[in-house]
């Protein structure tokens, strides 16, 4: 087995490289509560019907949501070719609203199970979405590191808008699917709440 030497100085600067890329993707996670009432399951549906989040995706209120607001900056450098990326950085900010039992002590022992059941699964679908936005963020970033010099900066740019806007809509088709086909997730749901 051939060994390979890395002087130490270049294995440093190596490190310094990985740390550089890996903090150009900035994530950050929020969770917002909505507060809901109730003492058996159909209520605890009843009160998210009524007064969960308002899903744009959707057109109607939701049980639960997880939001997403990406941004990209641009480090560019005018070169004899045209205009060339030098670097990218990508935040994004990730918001889950899940709503809140205010009288969760209150209730029977068989009602707080249900509750914390029905919670569970809607956090779990939720965080699903979290993971997706995360895998579109580090990708688009990926993608923007490799995009080709522009004939000038303006162009560059419109490549880049461009890239981002494909991403993002391939990320909002891949979420829509998930929540066509997450059947087992909503099934399980359903049997907590109608339930006696």
């Amino acid at each position: 087995m051939k060994l390979l030497s890395i002087p130490l100085a270049f294995a440093a600067i190596l490190i310094a490289v990985s740390a550089v890329q890996a903090q150009s993707v900035k994530i950050k996670e929020r969770t917002k509560f909505y507060s809901i009432t109730g003492k058996t399951a159909p209520e605890f549906a009843r009160a998210m019907t009524k007064r969960g989040p308002y899903s744009r995706q959707h057109r109607r209120r939701a049980w639960a949501t997880a939001a997403r607001s990406m941004t990209y900056q641009l480090t560019r450098q005018k070169t004899a070719r045209g205009c060339k990326l030098v670097d990218a950085a990508v935040a994004l900010k990730i918001t889950y609203n899940l709503p809140k039992l205010r009288n969760e002590r209150s209730l029977s022992a068989r009602q707080r199970k249900k509750w914390r059941k029905m919670y569970a699964l809607l956090e779990k679908h939720e965080r699903v979405h979290g993971r997706f936005y995360k895998e579109f963020a580090r990708d688009a970033h990926r993608k923007l590191l490799r995009l080709p010099t522009g004939s000038n900066c303006r162009a560059l740019d419109r490549s880049a808008a461009k890239l981002v806007k494909r991403l993002s809509a391939k990320d909002s088709a891949r979420n829509d699917r998930f929540d066509r086909n997450d059947g087992r997730n909503y099934s399980r749901m359903r049997r907590i709440y109608t339930s006696s």
